[in-house]
């Protein structure tokens, strides 16, 4: 690494704080090609200390001493998760939301923490932060760490409203994000979960020729790319949460009555992560063969007349379409709802459609959108999709530090998503005004109407 000109060295540091998984991606600012993932999380379950995201969960021992957290929280416990919606107004939560047991498991927990939803996302964001500092010091060094000042991006909903935003800054401060340095105060920003994503898709996009040969006409310029956003972002509870849950409930249903009745949630875990997270999950796509599933030890086999004997559990393609059709269906109108509203608004349609997110490096999602909407659909390798969203974070800081820094991507512009203004009177006129707003001035000796806004910026309506 170079050691001079230290005054205008920088960690950009980009934490994606989702409902169910959490990242946090990050860049020295000489070194702006080299985006790294944080990961050797502390875990109680077998290969998941070096995946690229930790379960955003969190755990309060005895008298809420002894906190827990993502994959480092004992099988046996009740972790307390979702409390990332505890932060929005009932009125503002997804109608998929509002009434599911998983936000209302998440309210009963915070109660018994005792907790707000700030303090208790203030107490995650903390570990996850402290955890991340101290993964970058040992691939830095303590002497860039010290000299380096650190700028973080957040991402957030793009269906959030700014209250939410106001809270989770409130959040950052009480985890200590924003503490005093050595080098200098640390700046936080917050980027759209979906702007992040596609910064981090495009950068990676920027690197093939021929894809910016056939994209040229989206963007402003592809050298570099230069982002306008289409239309307002929109979203929905779909995500691969939601598979998992649909998948145990169909193992449950399947399976002989009351094998499952003495089960522990330890091994109902263990059985989730082994054969379903790192087994079926990743292949499925519709393949016609058999699926042999190895039951949890304690499952009673009714057959096996007093024999210690392991069950087993067969499913077919067409029992996993019934687990995965609901969540993709739900994705697809989704992705139809975006198609639709940039074929209004510039008599076209989008040329590519990328996925990313957890559930973004599925097989059977990429096949079943492919389908729908043709050879527009690109999925990245690996598990880019999923850390699409930290990467771009930090892709945002970096430009935002040195808008000349190369990295094939920048943002022009954006969607307004709220109307900004400022209160005023105005010359009363007959007719046009309402009459319960009209008062007289006298400064001005005329009438005016009260509660009439001037408008600097003004939402962006859905067509």
């Amino acid at each position: 690494m170079t050691a001079n000109k230290p005054l205008d060295d920088a960690i950009i540091i980009g934490i994606d704080f989702g409902t169910t998984y959490s990242g946090v991606a990050w860049a020295y600012s000489r070194e702006p090609e080299e985006i790294e993932i944080v990961t050797s999380w502390e875990s109680e379950l077998n290969h998941c200390s070096d995946v690229e995201k930790a379960p955003t969960q969190i755990h309060y021992g005895q008298n809420n001493q002894d906190i827990k957290w993502g994959y480092g929280i004992s099988p046996e416990h009740e972790p307390l998760k979702w409390f990332k919606l505890l932060l929005l107004e009932p009125k503002d939560i997804p109608q998929g939301a509002a009434n599911s047991t998983q936000l209302k498991e998440a309210r009963r927990l915070q109660s018994k923490a005792g907790r707000e939803p700030v303090k208790i996302v203030a107490c995650f964001l903390r570990k996850i932060w402290d955890h991340s500092v101290e993964s970058i010091r040992r691939t830095i060094g303590d002497d860039v760490m010290k000299r380096s000042n650190f700028q973080v991006v957040i991402t957030l909903p793009a269906i959030w409203p700014p209250y939410a935003q106001h809270r989770m800054k409130m959040a950052a401060n009480q985890a200590g994000i924003l503490d005093p340095r050595p080098a200098g105060p640390t700046t936080l920003r917050f980027v759209s979960e979906p702007e992040a994503a596609a910064l981090a898709t495009i950068k990676d996009l920027s690197k093939r020729s021929s894809i910016k040969d056939l994209i040229s006409y989206i963007f402003q310029s592809t050298d570099p790319f230069v982002v306008k956003e289409c239309v307002k972002g929109d979203g929905d509870l779909c995500g691969g949460v939601f598979l998992d849950e649909a998948f145990i409930r169909f193992v449950k249903r399947k399976s002989p009555k009351g094998t499952w009745f003495p089960v522990t949630k330890t091994e109902e875990r263990k059985f989730l992560n082994d054969e379903w997270e790192h087994g079926i999950k990743p292949q499925f796509e519709n393949q016609q063969r058999i699926w042999s599933l190895t039951l949890p030890d304690t499952c009673v086999n009714p057959s096996s007349r007093g024999l210690m004997r392991r069950m087993t559990l067969d499913l077919t393609s067409q029992d996993l379409l019934s687990v995965f059709s609901p969540i993709v269906d739900k994705i697809e109108v989704l992705v139809r709802r975006q198609v639709d509203a940039i074929h209004r608004k510039y008599q076209e349609k989008p040329k590519y459609i990328i996925l990313v997110g957890g559930f973004g490096r599925s097989r059977f999602l990429f096949n079943h959108l492919q389908d729908r909407f043709g050879p527009t659909i690109l999925q990245s390798r690996g598990n880019k999709p999923w850390t699409a969203i930290c990467r771009g974070a930090v892709v945002q800081g970096l430009v935002r530090h040195n808008p000349l820094a190369n990295l094939g991507v920048e943002v022009e512009t954006r969607v307004a998503r709220m109307s900004y203004g400022i209160k005023i009177r105005a010359p009363f006129m007959e007719g046009h005004h309402n009459q319960a707003d009209k008062v007289w001035s006298h400064v001005y000796q005329k009438y005016l109407a009260d509660n009439q806004m001037a408008w600097f910026l003004k939402e962006v309506k859905k067509n």
